[in-house]
């Protein structure tokens, strides 16, 4: 039990005051200020430990948990898969998932300066997850003949993006107008696929329109950016 130091009267652990003379309990408010000062610091002394680093740092501090992460999942599902059913059974499709995942994630982690190495072994890993798929359900086809052509345009159009992004120095409106022109294409490039998929011939439609609507999209915002670009305010651009 605790005892008021003003008057001695016996307190209960619970009370912040004396119920006689009115007299704060110090210690418990002492303890209180401390507990919720430490809690903030040590908070800050994780954020100012991670802002200390550099990108690269970062960049690899990401991997190594990412690893961790996929690494475990591997094994807890591979090991309540076998206790399960006695045998490897579905859990080899989320176990393929996640070494490409880490692949990819080792890619853009070390081999991020080079971006056409780091394209073609991503795009080779990620094929061959559909190519496994197609083969853990008896070579039904669609992952090689409608997935891995899908995965090429993707990547395909995704890597010219890139290339024509690095080129600007200046960016702003652009990066959305390359964003539109890449979904027209994509369209164009998915509507194409599937239709030569299930008729044996490239027919497009719906695909057209959506090319056609983007087009005039990104001609807008290319033109904002090349006024902004001249120096332009942009609240006086747009008269806000």
């Amino acid at each position: 039990m605790n005892y008021c130091k003003n008057c001695g009267v016996e307190l209960d652990e619970k009370m912040n005051f004396c119920p006689l003379c009115g007299e704060t309990i110090k210690d418990k408010i002492e303890n209180k200020v401390y507990s919720k000062s430490v809690k903030p610091q040590a908070k800050e002394k994780l954020l100012t430990e991670y802002e200390s680093l550099n990108q690269k740092q970062r960049r690899k501090l990401f991997w190594e948990l990412s690893g961790i992460i996929l690494v475990s999942g591997i094994i807890v599902t591979l090991i309540i898969n076998f206790i399960i059913n006695k045998s490897i059974t579905w859990s080899k499709y989320s176990v393929t998932i996640s070494l490409v995942l880490l692949i990819n994630t080792t890619l853009i982690t070390f081999w991020r300066n080079r971006i056409i190495l780091m394209f073609v072994v991503s795009f080779i890993s990620t094929s061959m997850l559909l190519v496994l798929f197609d083969m853990y359900n008896q070579n039904v086809g669609w992952g090689i003949r409608l997935g891995i052509p899908f995965l090429f345009s993707i990547y395909f159009i995704f890597f010219l993006i890139v290339i024509l992004i690095f080129k600007f120095k200046q960016r702003g409106f652009n990066l959305l107008a390359f964003l539109f022109i890449a979904i027209g294409l994509l369209s164009i490039c998915f509507e194409g696929i599937i239709s030569y998929y299930h008729r044996k011939v490239f027919y497009l439609h719906w695909s057209l329109i959506v090319i056609v609507c983007m087009i005039p999209i990104s001609a807008i915002l290319f033109f904002i950016h090349y006024r902004l670009k001249k120096g332009i305010d942009l609240k006086r651009f747009f008269h806000i």
